[in-house]
């Protein structure tokens, strides 16, 4: 199992079909689902909406439909609990996978869209295709998912996790400070090559768990067929051809699509 987080500035968002949220929400958090089922599917959000705006001004936006207010704040410090469907592409050909999901903590908020994923290993990487082609990630990592019963979020064991914590305390990670690994082993009571070793590991661990496998996948001609054909789909079967949204949606993947095939010229860019 594994998961990969995706991540778009504001600015970038501004430029596809989730624009329209930004006039309307300062933040979203996603909490779960309540239904999934491809082309149904529920969720259960958490929005504190702009001055001005209400639950009702979700229903103008293409994609999403109000269903139910499950809480309405009493004071400015409080959020809304909203029940709403969405009918997107992507959130229903992560439905229809049958082995990914996005996990309670995705968000929209100041800084940008956080789209975080997880499933099996296949076809976690035709998901994370199809969001990378709809709009391309600022970005991205991953790691994977230890899924054992007393498993813990963190990927370093709690002995690691001291070690590296007492060698940031101490200055270790501050180039500034000049700290020699010496004089953290002296004070430890262990060798110096020893320490030098558990660092280097917990950097190793910490490095793929940041980056991951994910951080560099290429998406193929054939990959942007089947995703393309998909979206194509949806939006016919959801009543949308030829509405100015869904095309956005489709001249941004041609665009991206595009630039993976010349990745030079993208870089460039």
């Amino acid at each position: 199992m594994r998961e990969i987080t995706l991540f778009w500035k504001r600015s970038r968002l501004l430029d596809t079909e989730v624009s329209p949220l930004l006039d309307i929400a300062s933040n979203i958090i996603f909490l779960s689902y309540l239904k999934r089922t491809p082309k149904d599917v529920r969720m259960m959000l958490k929005i504190k909406f702009k001055k001005g705006k209400t639950p009702e001004d979700l229903n103008t936006v293409n994609f999403l439909e109000l269903i139910d207010v499950h809480y309405t704040p009493e004071s400015e410090s409080e959020s809304y609990m909203v029940n709403v469907r969405i009918s997107h592409p992507l959130s229903n050909f992560n439905a229809r996978t049958g082995g990914t999901s996005a996990a309670p903590g995705c968000k929209l908020d100041g800084e940008g869209l956080t789209y975080i994923l997880q499933g099996s290993n296949i076809k976690l990487r035709l998901v994370a295709a199809m969001a990378r082609l709809i709009a391309k990630p600022d970005r991205v990592s991953a790691r994977n998912l230890d899924i054992s019963i007393d498993s813990t979020p963190n990927p370093l064991t709690s002995k690691q996790l001291k070690l590296a914590k007492f060698a940031y305390d101490k200055g270790w990670y501050d180039a500034k400070k000049r700290v020699k690994i010496s004089e953290m082993a002296d004070e430890l009571g262990i060798a110096r090559a020893t320490l030098a070793e558990h660092l280097s590991r917990i950097e190793c661990i910490v490095m793929d768990d940041l980056f991951g496998s994910f951080s560099n996948f290429t998406i193929t001609g054939a990959d942007y067929d089947i995703i393309r054909q998909m979206v194509e789909s949806d939006i016919e079967s959801m009543g949308f051809t030829g509405n100015d949204t869904f095309t956005l949606l489709l001249q941004n993947m041609q665009t991206n699509m595009e630039n993976e095939e010349h990745p030079i010229i993208d870089r460039l860019k």
